[in-house]
């Protein structure tokens, strides 16, 4: 029987048998069966093809149907059989490897990119109003007035308004200086809740420590702000670049303001510029900064998220901490507020009868 093997690259064709072809070190073996009247099976082995190192590569291998002939080569070959020869003759044609490789490549970390829209929206209003509002209504309805502690909007509506322009713009400046991070990793609301919960609490505690003091000014919710960092700095442990440089400009800015106070030469300046300065030469409200830099910890560690997983087996410690900040920071703005009550109702206590 004649046996022809037509073979298109530098390999040779052998015929063997299916053990000696298994024991062979090459990648892709085959083998022809040297009688042709039993069924000849070839065996690929498609590993052959080498993967980039890191690179997620999925090889899928087709299985052959037996057939009467073999072909050695580099992948899968393809046997034809001339059917209509009288001799029986066996042509075996090579064939360009199919191979379907499947590359699943890793997934990119996304980034959301969120601009301090909130903060951003907040000093607009904030110019809007020292910039076109009538000062004599806005300071009837906004300001922080001692004598008018029922009407509650005024907590919060003291933050709109500034003493002059250099006041505005110095609230103006910082605030989106801190909350710029703070929105961007943590979220417009939680910052949200920190920038007016500083504020309030500002007002609150002002109100108990100087109870004759009049307020305008945004520095609380900045206070609040700028501390509020160090609760980021400990709910995201090792997930933040720089963190110790974020916690070396915390302290410079908070130690500026604080060293400021005793010098004459920044005093006049301060004074105009404070968050209690109704009118010029008032002094500066200390009492709504430390009341607002108090708060601004305890809401940072109730409002984010703890994202850090370096310290995962502390995070019970984690939870038992903003349980006690968030249970802190209840107790003492109720206790603030009752205090207020207090000093409304104590007046018409001491009225003789």
């Amino acid at each position: 029987m004649t046996q022809i093997l037509k073979c298109y690259d530098i390999y040779t064709c052998v015929s063997k048998d299916v053990e000696a072809a298994l024991l062979e070190g090459s990648p892709t073996m085959s083998f022809v069966s040297s009688d042709f009247t039993d069924r000849t099976y070839v065996a690929l082995v498609d590993d052959a093809i080498a993967t980039p190192t890191g690179s997620p590569t999925t090889t899928t291998t087709t299985m052959i149907e037996p057939v009467h002939c073999g072909s050695p080569g580099l992948g899968a070959a393809k046997c034809l059989t001339d059917t209509e020869s009288e001799d029986d003759n066996l042509i075996v044609e090579e064939l360009t490897p199919v191979v379907i490789i499947s590359r699943q490549s890793a997934p990119r970390p996304k980034f959301r990119i969120r601009p301090p829209y909130l903060m951003i929206c907040i000093s607009i209003i904030e110019i809007a109003v020292h910039c076109l509002g009538d000062e004599a209504t806005l300071r009837e309805w906004l300001v922080y007035d001692p004598r008018q502690r029922l009407q509650g909007w005024r907590f919060i509506s003291y933050m709109l308004l500034h003493s002059d322009a250099l006041h505005l713009a110095l609230n103006v400046v910082i605030q989106l200086l801190l909350a710029t991070p703070l929105e961007v990793e943590q979220g417009r609301l939680a910052v949200w809740t920190i920038y007016l919960g500083g504020g309030v609490c500002g007002a609150l505690g002002a109100s108990l420590l100087q109870p004759n003091l009049y307020l305008v000014g945004a520095s609380a919710g900045v206070y609040a702000l700028l501390t509020s960092h160090l609760s980021h700095l400990y709910l995201c442990h090792g997930e933040l670049r720089y963190a110790s440089w974020r916690l070396l400009a915390v302290l410079l800015l908070a130690a500026a303001d604080v060293a400021s106070f005793p010098v004459p030469g920044l005093m006049s300046l301060a004074s105009s510029s404070s968050s209690s300065a109704v009118a010029r030469g008032s002094r500066i409200g200390w009492e709504s900064h430390l009341a607002g830099a108090l708060a601004g910890p305890l809401l940072g560690l109730a409002c984010f998220p703890h994202q850090s997983k370096k310290d995962a087996r502390g995070r019970r410690f984690v939870r038992f901490v903003r349980l006690c900040s968030a249970v802190s920071l209840t107790l003492l703005v109720v206790g603030a507020i009752l205090g207020n009550v207090y000093m409304v109702a104590l007046p018409q206590l001491r009225r003789p009868s």
